[in-house]
């Protein structure tokens, strides 16, 4: 019996194991994903405000 408890306790201890790395790589990857988010949205917001100072130079320019 004694044997068999060992064996029990070596897979428990590999199966935390592997839960934690899932675990740690599901992390990494939602962090990855917000930080593109983020990106995005920052280069989303520059060609904002760039097409905001274009228009708004196009109705100085034009005669009304």
């Amino acid at each position: 019996m004694g044997g068999g408890d060992s064996v029990f306790m070596v897979s428990l201890l590999i199966l935390c194991a592997g839960l934690v790395f899932v675990t740690a790589v599901a992390v990494r990857l939602v962090n990855n994903g917000k930080q593109k988010t983020d990106l995005k949205k920052e280069r989303l917001a520059a060609v904002e405000d760039k097409l905001d100072k274009i228009l708004i130079a196009m109705k100085e320019k034009s005669p009304e």
